[in-house]
């Protein structure tokens, strides 16, 4: 075998591409820019102020079992590029959790999640450690906005060596997902943080909400796309 090539039976997660149906809930607000920065790797370029926080629910195919995933997602610059960085990101598989940390620079926290959907009300929450970081309550109302740019998505790809803090090797990766949106309701939406010193989401607590969605749809994951290394 090629020194370079990976021996992919013993690899814990499937390569691209992943493939899933998807349902995403998500409040769109403006949050404290000072707060929001740090969670910006250089050398991305934090674009705005307003984020994106969300609860997903994947019925995925590859990989091949079901999975949650929820994020706070600021919209980010690197050169002429626009895309969607997971300033805070939460998955509830550990396929999920080494797989999109390797392949494409995610950096996710195993968490416990839950998505409901009502025909008055559609909530669904984040827990972990013991604290609900993320907890998202939505009134479907069918007032449209326009909706924060998170895709492409934008990532420092960056894992450290075996013996040091230094990073074998530094990428900005773009991950170009193709997403087939099938359904969207609007509505107005509230979102609550509870303190963690561990995901410190509260810190981002909104200033001004703007509207919240449910989307779903059909998705791939392709491979991802190497900017800069």
């Amino acid at each position: 075998m090629n020194e370079k090539q990976l021996d992919t039976e013993l690899l814990p997660y499937p390569l691209p591409p992943w493939k899933h149906r998807f349902r995403t809930l998500s409040i769109f607000c403006e949050v404290d820019e000072a707060a929001l920065r740090p969670r910006v790797p250089a050398p991305l370029e934090l674009a705005t102020n307003i984020v994106q926080i969300t609860v997903m629910h994947f019925e995925s195919t590859v990989p091949t079992r079901p999975y949650y995933d929820s994020a706070v997602i600021a919209q980010v610059r690197y050169g002429g590029e626009i895309g969607g960085h997971w300033g805070h990101a939460f998955t509830s598989t550990d396929q999920v959790c080494s797989g999109t940390r390797e392949l494409w620079g995610f950096r996710m926290k195993l968490a416990s999640m839950e998505l409901h959907v009502d025909t008055n009300r559609i909530w669904g929450f984040t827990e972990r450690l013991g604290r609900r970081v993320i907890e998202i309550d939505m009134r479907p109302t069918g007032r449209e906005f326009e909706p924060l740019k998170t895709f492409p998505r934008l990532f420092v790809k960056a894992l450290p060596e075996a013996d040091c803090a230094d990073a074998v090797k530094r990428q900005v990766v773009q991950l170009p997902a193709e997403t087939e949106i099938t359904e969207t309701v609007w509505g107005e939406g509230t979102v609550r943080f509870e303190p963690s010193g561990d995901d410190p989401t509260h810190l981002l607590k909104p200033t001004r909400i703007l509207g919240a969605s449910l989307v779903s749809g059909n998705q791939v994951l392709p491979w991802g796309v190497v900017l800069s290394e």
